[in-house]
């Protein structure tokens, strides 16, 4: 098996995601909502297998991810056009993005996304936002500021052509839907085991030690 960098490994994985991994990290962005009814949420698992890594939809009633366990997330992906970032981290170096992402939240967020985005701009679409991480990577209390930064000519549906998109089908690009059937078989093959099916790992001592 060939090495990938670190890079290279991250930019296969996150690809249609928006990450902002450091403390003041930020971005410029335009939500990809004309309104607050264009907001989606999923019922979402997400899985590893040979066929395929990422989210999927739950299936609901007789749901195969569910029945070996798999976590069960109220999710948003937020639909954006992040026009660029500014990476801290390596020389606060700001460099264009120019691609459709989503940003992965949980539906806990939603009330955050209400004060700061939809209150105050009912049509978001309308605006540039800046959005500036608050908290070093993996801190569990890192928050988002979210400020409307100016105006902007471009359309929904000019951005959209831009990139060859179409609402909701676009959303494939981050979660995907499959049949129970095409479900169960994609798990029959799979070879790893969901972390709530392990076993309570317990240390053990060695000799000589308490």
């Amino acid at each position: 098996m060939a090495f990938k960098s670190v890079e290279e490994f991250n930019k296969e994985r996150y690809h249609d995601m928006f990450r902002l991994v450091d403390d003041k990290d930020s971005a410029e962005v335009i939500f990809l909502y004309r309104n607050k009814q264009d907001e989606l949420k999923a019922d979402a698992h997400y899985i590893k297998t040979n066929a395929y890594e990422g989210y999927i939809h739950c299936c609901g009633k007789g749901c195969p991810a569910c029945a070996r366990h798999f976590r069960l997330d109220t999710k948003i992906f937020i639909p954006m056009y992040v026009i660029n970032q500014t990476d801290r981290a390596h020389g606060n170096v700001t460099y264009p993005v120019d691609q459709i992402l989503f940003w992965d939240r949980k539906i806990t967020f939603d009330k955050q996304l209400d004060e700061m985005v939809f209150y105050p701009y009912p049509t978001p679409i309308d605006c540039v936002f800046k959005i500036t991480r608050n908290g070093a990577f993996r801190d569990m209390n890192t928050r988002f500021d979210i400020v409307a930064i100016g105006a902007h000519s471009l359309s929904y549906d000019t951005i959209l052509a831009k990139f060859n998109a179409k609402m909701p089908d676009y959303y494939s690009t981050i979660i995907k839907e499959f049949s129970i059937a095409e479900l169960e078989e994609m798990l029959q093959n799979n070879t790893a085991t969901p972390a709530s099916d392990l076993p309570e790992y317990t240390p053990v001592p060695r000799a000589g030690y308490q």
